[in-house]
């Protein structure tokens, strides 16, 4: 959507690095803890808050957000990333879906 447009355009332009990216999320991750008044209240809200399965398809999600780029498109990067959170559902989900419809299902994992 509309985050991935902008960190693309800024790809595009020359003003970041594709893993730039990355680090962006990493910083935002972080950030989350850190608005906290205590070190320790930052800790309980990542543990305390947010289901373990939530916290690391974020977390795994930044190595799929840096292949943002000139030559892939946010939609390209979206896909990649439900096909590779479908093929690393555990139980196992079978193939990923294909054809009409896969994104819809895909996205409900």
């Amino acid at each position: 959507g509309a985050l991935f447009r902008t960190f693309r355009n800024i790809v595009s332009s020359g003003k970041a690095r594709s893993s730039d990216i990355a680090f962006y999320f990493v910083h935002w991750f972080v950030d989350l803890a850190g608005a906290e008044t205590r070190p320790l209240d930052g800790c309980e809200k990542f543990v305390l808050r947010f289901p373990l399965k939530v916290l690391a398809r974020f977390m795994k999600s930044f190595s799929v957000v840096q292949t943002l780029s000139t030559t892939k498109t946010e939609t390209a990067v979206l896909e990649d990333y439900l096909i590779e959170s479908w093929q690393q559902h555990e139980p196992s989900l079978g193939m990923a879906p294909e054809g009409e419809g896969s994104i819809a299902k895909m996205r409900i994992v």
